[in-house]
């Protein structure tokens, strides 16, 4: 995994998040006639950083899984000759 990209999911998603609670908050708030599409784009936008942010997270959690075991733990085993003379 690259931390790199991870970071950068991080806060992309926290900022989709972020603008999606801001624009339910507007959209809550204002009587005008944009308030229904001010709704509709931060339940949208909050469920997409929301959703991210899960994945960032699930993904940063089974990487460092993977590094607690070490790889001489999962060796396969040598390939054992067949009896009947490799057919």
């Amino acid at each position: 995994m690259n931390r790199a990209s991870t970071t950068f999911e991080i806060l992309i998603s926290a900022l989709a998040l972020i603008l999606g609670l801001y624009w339910l908050k507007e959209g809550i708030s204002n009587k005008t006639w944009f308030a229904p599409a001010s709704l509709i784009a931060g339940a949208t936008f909050s469920s997409l950083g929301f959703i991210t942010l899960c994945f960032v997270v699930r993904s940063v959690l089974s990487h460092r899984a993977m590094l607690r075991h070490p790889a001489r733990r999962h060796r396969i085993k040598k390939a054992v000759p067949s009896h009947n003379g490799g057919l």
